[in-house]
């Protein structure tokens, strides 16, 4: 996979506020100090 553009769209805290646009999303998750963080840097 190659990514080639990313973009950060907004933060919604609540559920019914997600937009629902049908495009596919992501969540990182995973314990402290694994490469969370570095991994969506590298994206």
């Amino acid at each position: 996979m190659e990514v080639t553009s990313a973009e950060f769209v907004a933060s919604y805290p609540k559920v019914s506020q997600c937009p629902k646009d049908g495009k596919p999303e992501f969540a990182f998750i995973g314990r402290s100090n694994v490469g969370k963080s570095s991994l969506i840097n590298m994206l």
